[in-house]
């Protein structure tokens, strides 16, 4: 018997409002994933510094405490946007697992650093392996442990720092 949707782990995604044409089809993908999971995730088109911003942090911040981790979809811009840098930090104090997971080819070096600030650890992007990795089945592997896998994300962190 399929577990009702309540019963579901719930994942809370969170990526760069640039990448949500991308973001779409891969939250339908992870949905039929066999993974089990309930996601949830919010399209934030609002700058990060408005008078809504707090009704919006606020309401995020629900969310997040009724999720069972964050995963972060890396995509180009996602370091640089402040409601991922955000949401990131929210999950990190609620104690919630984080995961980063990239859309497409190697994760940017300036993501990997992020996620690795907030000891996020980098996974596939298929939702039967995050869910095993949430019940434990999967041994943790760190995200700078993992940046490494990708050789043209350390030839890319490598480049951004002056040869002296």
């Amino acid at each position: 018997m399929r577990a009702s949707h309540r019963d579901r782990p719930r994942l809370f995604l969170t990526f760069s409002e640039g990448d949500l044409p991308i973001v779409r089809p891969v939250a339908a993908s992870l949905r039929l994933s066999g993974g089990g999971l309930a996601l949830d995730y919010a399209v934030l088109r609002d700058p990060f510094a408005t008078e809504r911003s707090d009704l919006i942090r606020a309401s995020l911040a629900l969310r997040l405490k009724r999720s069972a981790a964050a995963v972060c979809l890396i995509g180009a811009g996602t370091a640089a946007d402040e409601w991922v840098r955000w949401t990131l930090a929210a999950a990190s104090e609620l104690r919630l697992p984080l995961f980063g997971a990239s859309l497409a080819g190697p994760p940017p070096a300036d993501a990997l650093d992020l996620l690795a600030g907030f000891g996020a650890e980098i996974v596939p992007l298929d939702g039967a392996v995050i869910a095993r990795r949430l019940t434990g089945e999967v041994p943790r592997i760190g995200a700078r442990a993992r940046a490494h896998e990708h050789p043209l994300s350390f030839a890319v962190r490598f480049m951004r720092h002056p040869l002296r």
